[in-house]
């Protein structure tokens, strides 16, 4: 996609309209984490950065006709094939837009591990999300779910949730580190 493209995409209304309504519901679902402000603050960031992915990938793409013939087979029609979906899974990362789908996911893998706190939980909230996008895809005008779409997606968020850990694990002291998890030091 190139950048008018995209400025194109996001000026339509519909994924302004998607991402305004998941920022509306995002400060009123957070009271679901609890009375912690630091912790409801997080929430809401988890729900405005799905909303985020939600908008720029759930909603039809409005390029050009034409380009709609260059759109790869949807990963459901693939399923019989496991070792095309196999050779899919396990290559590399190879352009600039599967770069971008890993970006894309950084920041629900970020508040996923602060919110959810742990890495397992917040990397199926990514998986379970992208997995759902992708395969709503099939119905989607300009849409083309895709199993590379997945692994990429996950790995952002995996990658997110583990450097978060990181951060988190290195901002405690060393006493608290040093204690199990639970007792007082």
């Amino acid at each position: 996609m190139t950048t008018q493209s995209f400025i194109t995409f996001i000026s339509n209304p519909v994924p302004q309209v998607v991402f305004a309504v998941f920022l509306a519901v995002a400060w009123p679902l957070s009271r679901f984490a609890g009375r912690d402000r630091r912790r409801r603050i997080v929430a809401a960031l988890f729900v405005a950065s799905a909303g985020m992915i939600v908008a720029l990938t759930a909603t039809p793409s409005y390029a050009d006709p034409a380009s709609f013939a260059s759109i790869p087979p949807h990963f459901l029609t693939q399923l019989d094939q496991p070792r095309l979906i196999l050779a899919k899974l396990i290559a590399a990362p190879s352009d600039a837009e599967q770069v971008a789908n890993i970006a894309l996911y950084v920041p629900l893998g970020v508040f996923g591990r602060l919110l959810l706190r742990s890495t397992t939980r917040a990397t199926l909230a990514g998986f379970l999300l992208v997995f759902t996008i992708e395969t709503i895809q099939y119905v989607i005008p300009g849409r083309a779910g895709s199993i590379t779409d997945i692994r990429n997606n996950v790995l952002g968020t995996f990658l997110a949730a583990v450097a978060t850990a990181a951060v988190v694990y290195l901002s405690r002291d060393d006493a608290e580190r040093r204690s199990p998890v639970g007792q007082p030091r």
